[in-house]
């Protein structure tokens, strides 16, 4: 065997590891009881460490690399961190490394020109896992404020026991699931250790930002400042909150026809392209050089994105 021969089976082995190792770490990472309880809890409980909520923010997994990746690149940082992807940017960098590799010598070996192999095995290596990141990230925020109207009256009914508001949110923290309980977990964290009420729950809204949340913020500082009953805001803040959920669900269930459309519209191009080139690869390149390859090729695109973005808009409302 030749050389290039060693070096494709290198880079092989070299893909699989890559890949093998991050999907390992992700799902690890999502096993066991951290899917399902109160991660800052559960860490708390097996290193006996009370301070387990803040090193949950402050630490960098990954060592110098993670770190230098964190700099550089900060937006990846939060993007992992709204996520909550039980890896780091190092890690995901590795992930990304070893999908470029896999789909590059995929195609290469298809007999694909390098230049369009690069260019694809770029963009599925890079948009694939930040896609994920992405739905990752969406289903955190659905679950948190599928559990908020839950979170708002349980503090309602413990200030109405004549618990003050830290103990309140306290009891989210120990009775709530994750993420809501994570979340006001680290609040609480940050208060004991020093923080102010305000801004912690500040850091709150940064780490979960949404329309209900904030109102529930803002009842807390207005009341601070101007006095009321504040568990009767509450108790009517949560009614305002369960309803608009509930006429969220029906826009989801009601608009279900025109998302699939989309999914069905955006992925029918790209499947039937592809199927193309599996079985005959050079089918486009040998037209490559008609004047009118580009101008053909560059419109159906065009097209496609400007459909599926007014589908989109169509089927997506803001409530």
């Amino acid at each position: 065997m030749g050389a290039v021969t060693y070096l494709v089976y290198a880079a092989v082995f070299i893909a699989v590891v890559l890949t093998v190792e991050g999907v390992w770490l992700a799902v690890r990472g999502l096993s066991g009881e951290n899917r399902d309880v109160n991660r800052r809890l559960a860490l708390a409980r097996k290193s006996g460490d009370e301070q387990a909520g803040l090193k949950l923010i402050a630490r960098s997994q990954g060592g110098r690399a993670a770190a230098a990746l964190d700099a550089r690149l900060p937006w990846l940082r939060q993007a992992l961190w709204a996520a909550r992807a039980p890896i780091s940017s190092a890690q995901f960098g590795l992930i990304v490394l070893g999908g470029f590799i896999g789909v590059f010598l995929l195609l290469t070996t298809s007999g694909w020109r390098t230049l369009f192999a690069v260019l694809a095995a770029g963009g599925v290596a890079g948009l694939g896992p930040l896609a994920v990141l992405s739905v990752m990230a969406a289903r955190r925020r659905a679950k948190f404020l599928e559990q908020m109207p839950q979170a708002v009256d349980l503090i309602a009914r413990s200030l109405q026991a004549g618990h003050p508001v830290p103990s309140a949110l306290a009891v989210v923290a120990k009775q709530m699931p994750d993420p809501i309980g994570t979340e006001f977990g680290l609040v609480i964290d940050e208060m004991t250790y020093g923080l102010d009420r305000d801004e912690a729950l500040g850091n709150l809204l940064q780490r979960a930002p949404s329309p209900e949340l904030r109102m529930f913020v803002a009842s807390l500082q207005v009341t601070r400042e101007t006095g009321g009953n504040l568990a009767e805001v509450f108790l009517k803040l949560s009614e305002v909150v369960r309803d608009k959920a509930q006429l969220r669900r029906k826009v989801h269930a009601i608009t279900a026809e025109g998302r699939l459309s989309f999914y069905v519209i955006t992925a029918l191009p790209a499947i039937v392209v592809g199927g193309i080139l599996a079985m005959r690869p050079a089918y486009y390149v040998e037209v490559a050089s008609d004047p009118l390859f580009l101008p053909l090729m560059s419109g159906p695109p065009i097209l496609l994105v400007i459909g599926a973005l007014t589908i989109w808009r169509m089927v997506n409302f803001k409530i």
